[in-house]
């Protein structure tokens, strides 16, 4: 039993040296964790963040909703049934559900415990307490006079944030993820019209060959070749169909629905691309949540340490109890009248343990330094995901610029041979086969156009965005 009533009414237990004890033991305030810029200088002492982003061409404060181009309003409802309905973010709703609970029961041991305790028996000794009966209201407190316990309810603090700022990355991610399926199905839908243009125009040329072959203009390797001709074209167009059923399915699937590939997207893609501002290096780890979560989790590894370590130091408890005690319990009732009490303290100091307690500081020693370099790898990460995204957005612009004069070159050339075969100077073979060559370059222009926008959300993400719906 947890406490023990001697069977003298009202013997009062002294508490003068329990509280002597107490009130002569320093106090412990728990120790604080670097902060991040410490932590950034430990994690990275051989990687200096720069000034300035090396690849940004538009300096200046981010804005987190700016992400360079108009989302549609079917893309923003999309956005929120993602956020509602992923999987993946009820899964995180849970865990940070669980450390929340955690957090409660790091700071219960702060408070007094309290409970009912029972005694009955019988002796053959006479006046043994063996033989007393009783019933007492127990209250058990364990002080914590090293901070132990207020440095595993800061490990639990910190682990709650790092679970809700992971739950936060997830909702950006999930954005993310939904508005480049999206892009992703647009542009399939569009490449079909331009796969079924191809074909079309394919299956005139094999059609204007095949009666050249019969006035013996052209030849039967004309022919076979014209008809490979429509065979990719039509095999152009599959592919397509096949890329927009994967990419509604991909949809569906972030959403929350079912997977059928029968949701809705619009046929055109969009088409300005206005720069974005990047702010600073040194801001991006108050912008990013990932990098955030890193950091608390290094602070609850800090706190585990202070808490293994004060786990070597002695523990004080105090215990009190109020009841009443008889020899015989059907007379119990009439004590209620006159109950007993009593207060006990208890030091208990470990000198033995095999090495377990020191072994337990290593261990959250190295946990500790593990979260360091776990911060430093997700901080790694977060700068090359936006240098990367910077010079691929670059790159990409200039490649458009490229490509979109092509094709105006391209369509030049198309509008000269319409006026030389209205004149009757071109033939209608050429002119088709300039309208497959300008398909075609559409079909790669659509193609690198979506690759911007794609580009742009993962460097929005890496950047810190969020999602204005």
């Amino acid at each position: 039993m947890p406490f023990e009533m001697h069977p003298v009414r009202r013997r009062r237990i002294s508490v003068a040296a329990v509280s002597t004890l107490l009130f002569t033991l320093p106090g412990c305030a728990i120790l604080n964790p670097p902060d991040r810029t410490e932590l950034t200088q430990q994690a990275l002492a051989e990687t200096a963040l720069p000034a300035v982003w090396k690849f940004a061409k538009t300096p200046g404060e981010f804005d987190a909703e700016t992400l360079g181009f108009e989302l549609p309003e079917e893309l923003a409802t999309l956005i929120r049934e993602g956020q509602a309905n992923n999987p993946d973010l009820r899964l995180a709703a849970t865990r940070v559900e669980q450390s929340r609970i955690a957090v409660k029961a790091a700071g219960a041991s702060l408070v007094p415990a309290l409970g009912v305790g029972m005694q009955a028996g019988e002796s053959a000794i006479p006046s043994s307490s063996l033989a007393m009966n009783g019933l007492a209201l127990i209250a058990s407190w364990e002080i914590d006079v090293w901070g132990k316990t207020r440095s595993a309810q800061a490990a639990s603090k910190e682990q709650l944030i790092s679970a809700e700022l992971d739950t936060l990355y997830a909702r950006q991610s999930i954005a993310a993820g939904v508005v480049k399926a999206w892009l992703a199905a647009v542009e399939a839908n569009r490449q079909i019209l331009l796969a079924q243009e191809m074909l079309t125009l394919s299956e005139k040329q094999l059609a204007l060959i095949q009666v050249g072959q019969k006035v013996g203009r052209d030849t039967q390797h004309d022919v076979v070749t014209n008809q490979i001709a429509v065979k990719n074209s039509r095999n152009q167009l599959l592919q397509s169909e096949q890329s927009l059923n994967a990419s509604k399915r991909a949809l569906e699937i972030l959403v929350g629905r079912y997977p059928a590939a029968e949701i809705a997207v619009a046929s055109n893609l969009p088409t300005e691309i206005t720069p974005i501002p990047t702010g600073l290096p040194s801001d991006l780890a108050e912008r990013r949540p990932d990098l955030k979560a890193a950091e608390s989790r290094f602070r609850a590894a800090f706190y585990n340490v202070e808490v293994a370590k004060k786990a070597k130091l002695p523990s004080i408890s105090l215990m009190a109890g109020l009841g009443v005690v008889d020899n015989n319990l059907l007379v119990l009732q009439k004590d209620l009248q006159n109950p007993v009490w009593g207060v006990t303290g208890r030091v208990l100091a470990p000198l033995f343990t095999g090495g377990a307690l020191e072994a337990q500081v290593e261990v959250k020693t190295a946990q500790q330094q593990e979260a360091t370099v776990q911060y430093a790898k997700t901080m790694l990460n977060a700068l090359n995901e936006i240098e990367g995204g910077l010079y691929a957005d670059q790159m990409l612009a200039d490649r458009y610029s490229l490509l979109n004069a092509q094709l105006a070159d391209q369509q030049t050339i198309l509008e000269l041979l319409r006026v030389q075969v209205k004149v009757g100077k071109g033939n209608m073979y050429q002119l088709q086969q300039q309208q497959i060559s300008l398909a075609s370059s559409k079909m790669s222009l659509l193609r690198l156009q979506n690759e911007r926008l794609i580009q742009r959300v993962n460097l929005h993400l890496a950047l810190g965005g969020i999602y204005k719906i």
